[in-house]
């Protein structure tokens, strides 16, 4: 009936609804998702950068010094072994960060190689040379160069020469194949025709060294 009738009110379609600030409802803005792109990329600038390093220093070979100068002032220029001892190079061994990291003064022709290992145990083999240098030069020119190189001294062959003939110096570095390498350099005495033979021995070590 009309008289009983609850009249029902609607807001027209086009027309504004009142806000009552009092009661206004909030939707915070969330600062979680900003904050984890930002997270995201910085840890993606992190990656890409250490993987274009790693690239870059894979594919960069190393650089050996053309010549060093001993204590006597005397300047002996070197020949970089991958060429000096190209013969004992094979299968990818020794590593690039090892043999092109060592060195053989210029002018040293090879006398004959020697393979230790045979392909069946860890890489060992060395190379004989001899040179126009004396034992002093040449044993000063390693312990000088190698160093310089990445190569940690470990035996200086100070004050005492190998079975009392030849003087050594024995160097250590680690490589990116996950060993450490020696190289052991074996200086005799210089002959009386003033020739001084010597020999370049690269071997890998075992895990535990």
């Amino acid at each position: 009936m009309a008289g009983s009738a609850q009249e029902l009110t609607s807001t027209p379609p086009d027309e504004a609804v009142a806000i009552d600030p009092a009661h206004r409802a909030y939707q915070p803005v969330s600062t979680r998702a900003p904050a984890l792109i930002v997270l995201g990329l910085a840890v993606a600038i992190v990656v890409i950068g250490g993987v274009a390093s790693v690239l870059a220093t894979s594919s960069s070979p190393p650089r050996t010094p053309g010549s060093v100068t001993i204590a006597d002032g005397t300047v002996v220029h070197l020949t970089p072994a991958t060429a000096a001892m190209r013969s004992i190079v094979g299968a990818g061994e020794p590593p690039e960060d090892i043999i092109g990291n060592m060195v053989v003064p210029a002018g040293s022709p090879v006398v004959r190689t020697l393979d230790a290992d045979q392909g069946v145990t860890q890489f060992d083999r060395t190379v004989f040379f001899t040179s126009g240098l004396s034992t002093d030069q040449l044993v000063d020119a390693y312990r000088t160069v190698l160093p310089q190189m990445g190569w940690k001294i470990i035996y200086r062959g100070d004050g005492a020469q190998r079975g009392g003939q030849a003087t050594e110096v024995l160097a250590k570095r680690g490589s990116g194949d996950g060993f450490y390498w020696e190289v052991g350099v074996v200086v005799s005495p210089t002959t009386s025709a003033g020739i001084t033979p010597f020999s370049v021995e690269l071997f890998e070590l075992p895990d535990d060294n």
